[in-house]
């Protein structure tokens, strides 16, 4: 365990929440004793719409939307059901101010950035989990068979969560282990020849534990020449009521993805020409392979109704391996793509703590809502990477390839590295209504940090030490039950890797986030968020394809969001939003002022639609997504290569069949319209999916 869990700051906080802990213990206690125990009496309520409440990770406490100077996009488990989302990636097309990022290899990790930036495209993007701090380290793409729902966070919120929090952050809410039995078994087969297989089941072992267990399997061929993948993921976990105020987790995850690296298809001339087919690596290079491991022991404590305790402990180890030969170049000639090969062989390993102490207390006619926080962790990621001698070549016709010739022998180490980051991170947030119209929020976060990387090449070593403090505010006002405005202030950080040319540490990034928003909840089931947002970044590191890293320096991103949510009857729910997202370079070494981030369209919008009906007393759904991506920048350093706008629909629906069986049918792509999700470089351009039909039955027992 890192040294900085003994740190004598923290074990101050920690104290002062173990104090505040025993008295209030203390004075339920001293209830329960002279009071007598009466019968339990259960109230039924109807559950309230999530999509109108706060989600608790963006203050730690619940509240309605309106009452909170922040938003959120929020996808359901109704929504994750009903379109036959299987990954993250899928969840982007329902959300604005999010944009999916090309994961360095067709699929390999998670990656989006969130509203202009993202983060390291090696590790993919930092998200929490049941609204805890997230767990650094290798990962394969999440699985989205034990997910209950997802919050895209809008704001920053690095002054809760620590570094990679910029403008917002995703939270996953995993399903959790219920005193009542419950299974459901889902098989799907699309017409590309995608398999998968999953099962979710949960019960009571007795009145004090219950489990859970959720288990997939994929097999997927693609569209792609010589390109598919296969899935596993595990995810056991057990839960015991220690009492009626306290209750212990325990959540694992196993995961392995193995399959084909694919960078996709080149530019010629500025435009793509190649079969969006034509797999233009060596088939011979076999699988890249990841697997991933978590374990989270997780202790939740309620002293009374205005005080609670979350502490966590969490292990992740994650593994990445392989070879594969990638375009480094498109030769005068147009049609010659000169390849270069390399391995890897990446593993990380993360220890991470964290304690939760919430309380809501009033001073005067001011209420407040109090969070402290204290959080330690110990990351470690060891890098080898080797390549193609310096000059050498493997010539590739890209209209007419032939593989298996001029396979290169990777005798060049070019990267041998072990990096340690040390962090502890204290915060405390304190969220006070002034009355029913107006409150305000102040938070921050002292963060310390080191960081060394030992480059076992050349047997150097550097280290740094970062102690940022990471500061928000925000203001609401609620003139009417109905209306609010808001606005909210915080900057963040991330830290980079690589040393730069004087064998140094690139300084971490650094960032200012403000916004200015309204939401207006014109029915019960239906609401309209405007919001204008302004980002500021400094050091942002971007990787270059001959393994060296780019300090792209001073870039902004600057826009405006615009969501409406409208239940039009008890059997129409339509949502519909717009962003607009400016993303540019202000000042850098290696690009032109105006220069475009990559992967940033400055128009994105999308159109969703879930109608509800019943056929000869089956309960029956239709569904609809139409998702528009403006022009993006095509390479990480914008080299004037842009990547087309495009429109893709995809529809649905499904029918149950029985109680206790349904089925459902998704078309993906319905026009088959050629278009190109995401890039790395100009040469590296991901074909999106063609038409696809995916059957798939649930049946719960």
């Amino acid at each position: 365990m890192s040294k900085f869990l003994f740190h004598p700051l923290a074990w101050s906080i920690f104290i002062i929440q173990c104090s505040t802990n025993t008295v209030a213990a203390e004075k339920q206690l001293s209830v329960d004793e002279s009071t007598e125990r009466l019968p339990t009496i259960t109230v039924t309520a109807e559950k309230q719409d999530e999509r109108h409440t706060s989600s608790q990770a963006i203050t730690q406490f619940n509240h309605d939307l309106l009452n909170v100077p922040f938003t959120k996009s929020h996808v359901s488990e109704k929504d994750i059901q009903n379109y036959n989302v299987q990954g993250i990636n899928d969840v982007l097309a329902f959300v604005n101010g999010v944009v999916y990022q090309d994961s360095y290899g067709g699929g390999f990790w998670d990656n989006y950035s969130f509203r202009g930036f993202s983060t390291d495209p090696n590790m993919g993007t930092i998200y929490m989990r049941n609204g805890l701090s997230s767990v650094s380290g290798i990962h394969s793409p999440r699985d989205m068979v034990n997910i209950q729902a997802v919050d895209f966070l809008k704001g920053p919120m690095a002054a809760m969560y620590g570094q990679g929090a910029i403008g917002g952050i995703m939270n996953i809410t995993t399903k959790q282990p219920e005193w009542q039995r419950k299974s459901t078994l889902s098989l799907s087969g699309s017409i590309l020849e995608e398999y998968r297989l999953s099962v979710d089941t949960t019960d009571a072992i007795n009145e004090d534990f219950a489990y859970r267990l959720g288990a997939s399997y994929e097999d997927n061929k693609s569209f792609r020449d010589h390109v598919d993948n296969q899935h596993y993921y595990l995810s056991p976990q057990l839960a015991w009521r220690i009492s009626d105020q306290t209750q212990l987790n325990l959540d694992t995850e196993l995961a392995e993805y193995q399959g084909v690296f694919d960078r996709g298809i080149p530019m010629v001339d500025d435009k793509i020409a190649v079969n969006k087919k034509t797999f233009l690596g060596e088939p011979s290079d076999g699988d890249i392979k990841i697997k991933d491991q978590m374990y989270q022991l997780r202790l939740n404590h309620e002293f009374d109704d205005n005080w609670n305790n979350t502490t966590a402990l969490t292990y992740s180890h994650g593994e990445r391996e392989g070879i594969s030969t990638e375009i480094g170049s498109i030769a005068a000639d147009g049609r010659t793509a000169n390849r270069f090969r390399r391995a890897r062989e990446f593993k990380t390993d993360t220890i991470n703590f964290q304690s939760i102490l919430r309380g809501k207390f009033d001073t005067g006619s001011l209420k407040h809502e109090l969070v402290t926080n204290i959080e330690a962790g110990h990351y470690t990621i060891d890098q080898i990477q080797r390549r193609n001698a310096a000059g050498t070549n493997s010539p590739l016709d890209i209209y007419n390839p032939v593989y298996g010739q001029n396979i290169l022998v990777l005798t060049r180490v070019t990267k041998n590295t072990k990096e340690t980051q040390d962090m502890i991170g204290i915060n405390i947030q304190d969220q006070v209504f002034l009355n029913d119209q107006w409150n305000i929020l102040l938070g921050g976060r002292f963060n310390r940090l080191e960081q060394q990387i030992d480059n076992h090449q050349t047997l150097i070593s550097s280290q740094q030490t970062f102690t940022p403090f990471t500061p928000r505010a925000g203001i609401n006002f609620k003139p009417t039950d109905r209306l609010s405005f808001y606005s909210n202030w915080g900057k963040g950080f991330e830290l980079n890797t690589g040393l730069n040319k004087n064998n140094e540490l690139y300084e971490p990034e650094k960032t200012n986030s403000w916004e200015l928003g309204t939401k207006y909840q014109f029915l019960p089931q239906s609401w309209l968020g405007l919001t204008y947002f302004d980002l500021d970044k400094r050091h942002l590191l971007t990787e270059g394809i001959t393994d060296s890293y780019v300090d792209n320096g001073h870039v902004q991103s600057k826009g405006l969001e615009v969501e409406l949510q409208h239940q039009f009857s008890d059997r129409l729910r339509v949502n519909a939003n717009y962003t607009y997202n400016d993303a540019s370079v202000i000042e850098s070494e290696v690009d032109k002022k105006g220069s475009r981030l990559k992967n940033i369209p400055k128009h994105t919008a999308n159109l969703s639609a879930d109608y509800q009906l019943n056929i000869f007393g089956h309960e029956t759904g239709l569904v609809g997504n139409i998702n528009y991506y403006g022009q993006r920048s095509a390479n990480y350093i914008d080299n004037g290569t842009t990547l087309p706008e495009f429109t893709v629909v995809n529809i649905g629906g499904y029918l149950q069949i029985r109680p206790d069986l349904r089925a459902q049918l998704n078309i993906d792509n319905l026009f088959d319209k050629d278009y190109y999700v995401a890039s790395y470089t100009n040469f590296w351009v991901q074909p999106g999916e063609p038409l696809k039909a995916t059957l798939r039955l649930d049946w719960s027992f």
